[in-house]
This record gives structure tokens, C-alpha cells and sequence, in this order.
């Protein structure tokens, strides 16, 4: 990156400047126009990871093996503000041993260098590159037309509509660097966090980008309680689930071709637009006898049947209703054959308070996971209930999931 080309634009950048500051005709621009060599040459570079001790990872705990669309200005809502890049296309190399993301020579683009006077520096984001993303200062507009729309994922039988890189688009990020005194601090602006706090001494250290997802996940488990702790044979089994939801005049949203955001609602909280909305009901899960399943098994929250192991990726909506269609069957088992056989259905629109004729509705809000616990007291006397819905970070939390009751 040191090399002599950079030297000789250094030199010309101060011959520039001298000739500029001489000139009465010579005007401020808000863009950046040559390499902007500064400060001892230190290039600006990129990763994803929260921490320098970490991988890249993204919200999602995967690996972005992808390259994103960036903004940068210097200066950041200060008088003398500048754009220092302006959607810069930064790619993905897996085989680089110091920055697998890298922006030189892509689109012709040159190296952009810290200037130590012009903090704070804005970073916005969006993975992966796409030309329909425009990112400016007030925020973000992400037409998807040409590209793939955010998509509904329902399950039925076992297979998902879309794959989960189909049903989310793209992800986004923004960073600001500030200066603190001596330090250098890193925020991640979409969750009001402060990040990379391991090197904030260093002004000039790597850009960490943590990406976030805008769309959200939705999961359903079931369990029941035992309706014979004396009997070994016999078992509960599910015939069949159907899970569909509908929202306020038919106003699901089952794709989106557009996303807007801007500095006031957050870029991870914006609007979705151009939408395809469902008529009626739209059905989310629905799955056929579940066999040799003995919900038996499964008679608490902890062990709650999984019905959808991967979750459902959807676009984030208010007023959402549940409405759940299940049918069971119980039986004696002796010596192989079935006895006593009987079918059970029910059919509930679901709420917390067990009593409400026309359900609860809920909200989905972006880079969240809900799961949805129905709970069966009763085989023969009761309904299906919501019991609880866990609310959570999208993150893979391991050991601190926390139950709210909503």
C-alpha cells in the first residue's frame, strides 16, 4: 500500500492545496476528490468482527463471505463536512491473511486515508453491493427491483418456499468513530453500542462494520401436559398443524421490493415498501401426521416440541394475528396395535389471556427472534393456548435466553 505511486499523489495532494489556498477562484467541495494522503499515509481498511479478537462475523453468527456497499464522510454533520467515499463497492477475499475486505482498484476506486483532524468519520453499509442502494447522509433507500425482494418463509411438510438467503436480501451496518480525549470510540449506531473497544488508542485501527438484519424470525413450539403419568402406553400424537396469520384488512406482507430508513427512525427500524400483501389468511406452517412423535415427551416449555427448528424468516409488521388448526390422536398401545384409539382438533385464534374470542395481535419488529409456546392443559377438557412468547435477539444466544411476558 506504501508504495511510490502513493508517495508522488501525496506531493501532488500539497502542491494542490498550496495552488488552491492562492486561487480566489478556488471553492470547497463536500467530496473528496484525490487520495486525500494524510497523517503518516494510514489507508482506511475494513472488517466485520465486534472485536479484534473475534472472526467476521455478522448478527447472524455467520460468516459474511460477501462484499458491501459503503459511505463515508469525514467531518460527519460538522462544518467541513466531506464524502469520502461514495458507495464504494469493498469486496471479499477468503484467501487474504490481513484484510479480506478490500476496495482498491474496484471501480477504479484509490485508497482513502485517515485525515486525525476530521473525526468524527460515519460508516453506512449495506451487504452485499448491489447499484439499487443509495446511501446518503439522511439515511438509506434500497430498491431491490432487479435484485431479489425480502421474501415471507412458510414450511409446509418439512421444506421451506425460499432458502434463507432468498428470503433476506441484504443486511446493513453503520459505524461512527469519534474522538473521546485520547481515545478513538467506535459505535455501532443501530444498537447503540459501543464496539472494537480493544484498540481505542489507535485512531487509525480497522473500521469493524457489524451488520444487522431488517427482516425478523418467527418460531412455534408445542407442549402439553400429561394426561396419563400412570399409563406407559399411552401416546399423544400430532395429525396434523396448521399455522396461518392475518393482520388488519388483509395487510400481511408476504414480499417487499423496497426499504427506506431514515436518520430519525434508525437505519435498522425503516419502512418497507412496494409491498405483496396476502388476501385473507396466509399460512405459515403446516405439516401432515408427525411420526412415531409422542407428545408425551414434551410437557413443559424446556421441552417443548420444536415444529419449525430453523424458525421463519418474515418481514417485520404490526397487528398480526395467529390462528392455529391442530389435530391429535391418543391411543393405548398393546403389543403392538393400536386401542382406544381417539382424534382430538382444535382451532383457536391465539392470546395470552386464554379468553379472547378474536386474539391477541402482535407485532414483529427487525433483527428479533420470537418464538410462540403452545400449550395444551387438557387433551379432552381444554383448548390450544398461546402460553408465553419469547422475545429475543436475533444473536445465537447460548446461556442467558430471557422469557417475556408480553
Amino acid at each position: 500500500m506504501f508504495n511510490r505511486i502513493s508517495k508522488i499523489n501525496y506531493t501532488l495532494w500539497w502542491a494542490g492545496a498550496l495552488l488552491c489556498a492562492g486561487l480566489t477562484a478556488c471553492t470547497a467541495d463536500t467530496t473528496i476528490q484525490e487520495e486525500d494522503v494524510v497523517d503518516n499515509q494510514t489507508p482506511m481498511a475494513f472488517g466485520t468482527s465486534l472485536s479484534t479478537s473475534e472472526s467476521a462475523v455478522t448478527r447472524a453468527a455467520t460468516s459474511l463471505a460477501a462484499g458491501f456497499k459503503v459511505g463515508t464522510w469525514k467531518k460527519f454533520k460538522q462544518e467541513g463536512e466531506q464524502l469520502v467515499m461514495d458507495g464504494y463497492q469493498v469486496n471479499y477475499n477468503s484467501a487474504a491473511t490481513t484484510y479480506r475486505w478490500y476496495y482498491e482498484g474496484v471501480n477504479n476506486q484509490v485508497l482513502r486515508y485517515w485525515d486525525l483532524s476530521a473525526y468524527p468519520y460515519e460508516f453506512r453499509a449495506v451487504s452485499p453491493y448491489f447499484d439499487g442502494a443509495t446511501i446518503t447522509t439522511s439515511g438509506l433507500d434500497l430498491d431491490l427491483t432487479g435484485h431479489r425482494p425480502f421474501k415471507a418463509q412458510i414450511y409446509i411438510n418439512g421444506t421451506y418456499n425460499v432458502s434463507n438467503d432468498e428470503s433476506e436480501p441484504c443486511v446493513v451496518a453503520q459505524v461512527c468513530r469519534k474522538q473521546n480525549g485520547s481515545y478513538f470510540e467506535d459505535y455501532d449506531e443501530i444498537k447503540s453500542t459501543e464496539i472494537n473497544t480493544d484498540g481505542k488508542t489507535n485512531a487509525v485501527r480497522e473500521v469493524q462494520m457489524p451488520f444487522h438484519h431488517l427482516i425478523t424470525k418467527v418460531g412455534f413450539r408445542i407442549f402439553i401436559d400429561d394426561p396419563q403419568p400412570s399409563s406407559p402406553t399411552y401416546k399423544v400424537t400430532l395429525k396434523s398443524i396448521k399455522i396461518s396469520v392475518v393482520n388488519a384488512d388483509n395487510q400481511f406482507i408476504t414480499a417487499s421490493n423496497r426499504y427506506t430508513a431514515t436518520n430519525t427512525q434508525g437505519l435498522g427500524s425503516g419502512t418497507f415498501a412496494e409491498n405483496t400483501r396476502a388476501t385473507g389468511e396466509f399460512t405459515l406452517l403446516q405439516h401432515g401426521e408427525y411420526t412415531d412423535e409422542n407428545l408425551r415427551e414434551h410437557l413443559n416449555r424446556a421441552t417443548a416440541y420444536d415444529l419449525c427448528e430453523n424458525y421463519m424468516q418474515q418481514i417485520p409488521q404490526k397487528d398480526v394475528q395467529i390462528h392455529v388448526q391442530v389435530e391429535m390422536l391418543t391411543y393405548n398401545e398393546v403389543n403392538g396395535t393400536m386401542v382406544d384409539t381417539k382424534n382430538i382438533t382444535y382451532d383457536r385464534v391465539l392470546s395470552l389471556d386464554k379468553t379472547s374470542a378474536t386474539g391477541d395481535k402482535f407485532t414483529w419488529e427487525p433483527d428479533t427472534r420470537y418464538i410462540y409456546y403452545l400449550h395444551i392443559p387438557n387433551l379432552i377438557k381444554d383448548d390450544i393456548y398461546l402460553d408465553t412468547c419469547e422475545v429475543l435477539s436475533w444473536d445465537e444466544v447460548q446461556t442467558s435466553d430471557i422469557t417475556i411476558e408480553l
